[in-house]
């Protein structure tokens, strides 16, 4: 005859069986985080990322034989866009004027219209060979995001401090010639997985964000042929 199971003896047995649920449970939780991680990294890293097409050769700066290339993707209403303007200049004359680097500018304007309308502004003023130098003087101009400082107006107004053609100048901003361009280059840089400003492609290699100075000079120091 079979004994009875005592009532601690039937607690203890129902635990046991809880806690075996509870373990099963947990690793097939766990088997299916992974399995979702493994796709996502699948999905992330099969997705093609096409190479930046040549949209406007005026706005390179530096040697086209240059070993290190900069995709450079800005908006000049974003201030931390300026500083790495400020720190493309202080690298150009041990990098950019010894042909070491090359500086590609693409527009990324989405900020708001004013964005645009910079971006557009820079066009024509690349229209007659300063396009760096009227980049300049909007990053100098930046008094904060869509509150006037890159009107219309205003954008005139830097092309005749400039000594541009303001005629030439003013006729190609009013009539949006470069509009399409400039949405052509957003999309082209959502394509590119490109998120936020300042972004870089440094030969090849993706950067989110302005990298302090030291851990930019040295990325460009490893991707520079030694003599």
């Amino acid at each position: 005859m079979a004994k009875p199971i005592s009532q601690k003896g039937r607690a203890a047995k129902k635990t046991s069986r809880n806690n075996s649920i509870w373990i099963i449970g947990g690793v097939a939780a766990a088997a299916v985080l992974v399995l979702a991680l493994v796709l996502i990294n699948m999905n992330a890293t099969s997705k093609p990322v096409a190479p930046p097409s040549v949209l406007n050769a005026g706005r390179v700066l530096g040697n086209a034989a240059a070993p290190v290339k900069i995709d450079m993707y800005s908006d000049f209403q974003c201030p931390i866009c300026r500083r790495a303007e400020l720190a493309i200049r202080e690298l150009a004359e041990k990098y950019i004027d010894t042909g070491k680097v090359q500086v590609i500018y693409h527009n990324f304007a989405f900020i708001g219209p004013e964005s645009e309308w910079a971006a557009q502004a820079a066009e024509c003023a690349n229209d007659q060979g300063k396009f760096w130098e009227y980049a300049t003087k909007l990053f100098d101009n930046q008094t904060g995001e869509n509150v006037g400082a890159f009107s219309r107006d205003n954008l005139k107004r830097f092309a005749s401090e400039m000594n541009l053609d303001t005629a030439a100048f003013n006729a190609c901003l009013d009539s949006s010639k470069y509009s399409a361009l400039i949405q052509q280059e957003k999309s082209e840089a959502q394509a590119r997985n490109i998120r936020a400003t300042p972004s870089f492609y440094i030969n090849g290699r993706f950067v989110e964000g302005l990298l302090p100075m030291g851990q930019f000079t040295s990325l460009l120091d490893s991707l520079i042929p030694q003599p």
